[in-house]
């Protein structure tokens, strides 16, 4: 059994900063209009689980799985509840526009699940889970998540630190239920292309509520790790379980965890941002 620990904590969220110069600001925006897709793309990964566990007949891998939606489920209620800070920032043109790509997104994931084979839907969750994976290792070997934060504060090394717990989960869930290589890049590199695509329409049409023009992404160190390690991910012998945790991610862990003591039991303090500082309820 993966060590996998759900954790139901809630956040409290600063008003939203967006006075970020423009070469920043087109990564604030992406990562918020990824936050925007977490209500959608989340309960869509846990149907697709639910229906997985109807043909798991390994308990170990089906505890598992139960597991990883249900920390899914703390994730996007939380990114629930910042995406009204996100969507209260704009104008009320914006804020519909955002509401109308939501909408779009949700009624993609409910056509999937309703139309398409598990196979394609697993595919799909391990597509999306190996990305955000290779990314989520990216920040933590490069520390992203230490000293200035993004909107939402300590949301994003929360959920990171619980993307890399959970990485082993959609990959071996397809592999015991399906098993073919070439199926999995095949329509897992589609749902990439998918879900990335709305992720830039969703940081699109702020930056137009903003009338602001974001600068062009350059790769730093941290996205050109990313990359390398989303390269492995296309490899036959690909298997996240072989990912050692990286330095640092633990603790974060340990520290997140320790949030779920009994009420009255002093937490760890959090991490102050220069975005907000954010409360933990647990």
């Amino acid at each position: 059994m993966a060590d996998i620990t759900p954790r139901n904590l809630r956040f409290d969220f600063a008003p939203l900063d967006l006075d970020v110069p423009d070469e920043a600001l087109g990564g604030v925006l992406r990562a918020l209009g990824l936050s925007l897709t977490m209500p959608y793309l989340e309960p869509y990964l846990i149907r697709t689980m639910k229906v997985a566990l109807r043909e798991l007949d390994d308990p170990v891998l089906a505890e598992d799985a139960r597991r990883f939606s249900q920390q899914e489920g703390h994730h996007f209620r939380n990114h629930a509840a910042l995406n009204e800070h996100v969507r209260g920032h704009f104008d009320g043109a914006t804020a519909a526009d955002l509401r109308s790509l939501e909408a779009d997104l949700e009624a993609d994931y409910q056509r999937f699940s309703k139309e398409r084979p598990l196979r394609w839907n697993l595919a799909y969750a391990e597509g999306f889970e190996a990305m955000t994976c290779a990314a989520a290792l990216a920040a933590a070997e490069h520390r992203a998540f230490e000293g200035p934060g993004m909107p939402g504060g300590e949301i994003w090394p929360w959920h990171m630190a619980e993307e890399i717990e959970h990485r082993t989960v959609a990959f071996k869930v397809y592999d015991h239920l399906v098993g073919s290589y070439f199926y999995r890049i095949a329509f897992g590199a589609w749902a990439q292309r998918h879900y990335l695509s709305y992720v830039g329409r969703f940081a699109a049409r702020m930056a137009e509520g903003l009338g602001r023009q974001p600068g062009r992404a350059r790769l730093g160190p941290m996205e050109r790790s990313a990359l390398r390690n989303y390269a492995r991910t296309l490899g036959p012998w690909y298997d996240p379980a072989k990912i050692a945790m990286p330095a640092g991610v633990r603790e974060l862990l340990d520290r997140y965890s320790g949030m779920l003591e009994p009420r009255g039991a002093p937490a760890p303090p959090a991490a102050a941002t220069s975005i907000g500082m954010p409360v933990m309820k647990a």
